[in-house]
């Protein structure tokens, strides 16, 4: 017999879902992080080929929540991986800034100054170095959290990537600490603060299916049939709470099933681009009457809502590693709004009895916030499905450090080839090329290790030990073409 799961939008039986017997109801929790939601996804492709995960709850935030707008089309397995294949391609787009996001009209205004260059290398901090030169991607923002790369490029990538007063902090934060050191200047009457520095126009309008930036287009229709119940984060800037947009865009309080009161209307892309419009980069977006920004600034990872919508397991999936925030700027940004609220404090929601709880997490960080290298973030995808892997293999405490601590190892080894590789399109070099050869010898006995263990990596993570990382520039003839 089919067993029959009921939500809001209806009754869904199991042979409607997946043409076989389900299991538990499953909700997936997609954290906030920009760019560091590769990871995200990485981790979500694991549990979909290996685990047959078909959520029939999403919870979402920010970049979180462009993952399950495009999952949430999905009702069946092989649906799910297909929009999978698609999520992955958006994020690839997406790394093309100046394509995917808009500037605002006052910043586009400071075209050609100093002050805008600044702003942008914030913005992009944690990409490639703007003139294509030595400096490793060990120096990153990510990187510098994590406590490890080479000291003696320190100097040539800050003086690329940091401003004056910039102290290595958040990149969004950073750029809006330093727009608001600016003179003041004044368009249409408002603060140029107050609008944002970016938009997501160009973004949204490939969403709708108008202008293609390499995002596919978005349909509500699907996302709001029967059979899965959808919460995108936004936080309301009056009140100052947590609300959520629904999978047929109806807005509702924290409790994630009241409906606001005088809402007004507005469709799933609103509510999309509220989910995701980080405070002081991108403008408010208005729902109805009131305005919303990112619903990270209070429910960085939404369990809240999945633990309101009661399912009977949930796999919490976040982009970053899990810790109270160490930047001053965005702990400012959360009090201004009234509210300090971290991800420490969003996992310690009460669950219900007997639900089990999963959650996935990197240790250290690949990329930055706004990373705009595709390479990095291929990484950090397959970063978050090695983590999913050992994760919810219910390993014991002997095993499970072995095993994290040779997936981290594989991930920094790829990082450092990346990034040797970088300098050698750029310029040969033979020391440069001996050290890749052993950086990625080195890959190859990571990967035999957690082999061994019984984790084989994912299909093609041979081209990890033996071929080159992805680039934006062709490798010349005269490298080798592999490693063997």
């Amino acid at each position: 017999m089919a067993r029959a799961t009921s939500g809001e939008t209806g009754t869904v039986t199991d042979d409607d879902r997946t043409g076989a017997q389900r299991g538990p109801r499953t909700a997936v929790v997609l954290a906030g992080g920009g760019f560091k939601g590769a990871f995200e996804l990485g981790a979500l492709r694991h549990l979909v080929e290996h685990h047959d995960v078909v959520p029939d709850v999403i919870t979402a935030t920010s970049a979180g929540a462009i993952l399950g707008v495009v999952a949430a089309q999905a009702r069946t397995r092989d649906e799910l991986l297909v929009r999978l294949d698609e999520a992955d391609a958006d994020l690839m787009s997406m790394t093309r800034i100046d394509v995917v996001f808009g500037e605002q009209p006052w910043f586009r205004e400071l075209d050609g100054t100093a002050a805008a260059d600044q702003i942008r290398r914030m913005l992009t901090q944690g990409g490639p170095p703007a003139d294509g030169a030595d400096g490793p991607e060990a120096g990153t923002h990510a990187d510098r959290q994590a406590g490890r790369h080479d000291r003696s490029h320190d100097r040539s990538h800050d003086e690329r990537h940091r401003g004056p007063g910039a102290a290595g902090g958040h990149p969004f934060t950073d750029a809006v600490e330093f727009v608001r050191r600016l003179p003041r200047a004044h368009r249409a009457g408002n603060d140029h603060t107050d609008g944002g520095i970016l938009n997501l126009d160009p973004f949204e309008a490939s969403l709708r299916g108008g202008t293609d930036v390499g995002v596919a287009p978005v349909d509500p229709a699907l996302v709001a049939r029967d059979g899965l119940e959808l919460r995108l984060a936004t936080t309301h800037l009056r009140s100052r709470t947590t609300h959520y947009v629904t999978q047929d865009a109806v807005l509702v309080d924290s409790d994630a099933r009241t409906p606001v009161e005088g809402a007004g209307s507005f469709d799933l892309v609103d509510g999309l681009i509220a989910s995701a419009s980080v405070p002081g980069v991108f403008p408010p977006r208005v729902l109805g009457s009131t305005e919303y920004v990112d619903g990270g600034v209070l429910a960085n990872i939404p369990l809240a809502a999945a633990a309101a919508l009661e399912p009977d397991r949930i796999l919490t999936l976040a982009a970053s590693p899990v810790r109270a925030p160490d930047h001053p700027a965005a702990v400012r940004v959360a009090e201004q709004l009234g509210y300090l609220a971290t991800q420490v404090d969003n996992l310690a929601t009460p669950l219900p009895d007997g639900t089990v709880h999963t959650v996935i997490q990197p240790t250290m960080l690949v990329v930055g916030t706004f990373e705009v290298h595709p390479g990095r973030m291929r990484i950090d995808i397959d970063y978050g499905w090695l983590r999913a892997q050992e994760t919810v293999a219910g390993l014991d405490d002997g095993t499970r450090p072995i095993l994290t601590t040779t997936s981290d190892t594989i991930i920094r080894l790829r990082q450092r080839a990346w990034s040797i590789e970088n300098r050698l399109i750029e310029r040969r070099n033979a020391a440069d090329l001996s050290d890749l050869r052993a950086t990625k010898a080195a890959i190859g006995s990571a990967l035999v290790a957690r082999s061994a263990l019984g984790f084989p990596g994912p299909d093609g993570s041979e081209v990890w030990r033996h071929g080159w990382e992805l680039h934006t520039r062709p490798v010349p003839d005269d490298l080798p073409a592999s490693f063997d």
